[in-house]
């Protein structure tokens, strides 16, 4: 009489461990739809990676192009011009920017002339009479 109780227990504990594997086994679906997802983000990832990686050797190729464009560009205006001027060079640009003289000193940063006298009321309101 006493594998009675034993075997009660042994039949509950496989009852138990059905629900639990029940319930995990459902999760365990969803893990795999998400390992799917996630190689799938994955695969997306590195296909952005090598498009962004293409975009930028594309742009370095044409910058080089660009490059090459303009040092050709620049030795014809450089020979165009000795050929043309000869002898005779112009003056270098000078490097600082031009001064004014005024009253004898030199002034560096003037503000424009206004040409306008007075105030026409653009920035600020007309005061308006009051009648009394």
């Amino acid at each position: 009489m006493s594998w009675i109780p034993s075997l009660f227990f042994f039949l509950l504990g496989l009852a138990i461990g059905y629900l639990i594997r029940w319930r995990f086994r459902s999760s365990g679906g969803d893990q795999a739809k998400l390992q799917r997802e996630l190689a799938q983000a994955r695969f997306d990832l590195e296909q952005q990676r090598q498009e962004v990686a293409d975009y930028f050797e594309q742009s370095r190729e044409v910058m080089a192009q660009l490059s090459g464009s303009l040092d050709k560009a620049n030795r014809y205006w450089n020979d165009s011009a000795q050929s043309l001027l000869g002898d005779h060079q112009l003056p270098p640009l000078p490097s600082a920017p031009l001064t004014q003289e005024h009253n004898g000193g030199v002034v560096e940063s003037l503000p424009p002339n206004d040409y306008v006298q007075g105030s026409h009321g653009i920035i600020t309101k007309p005061i308006k009479a009051v009648n009394g």
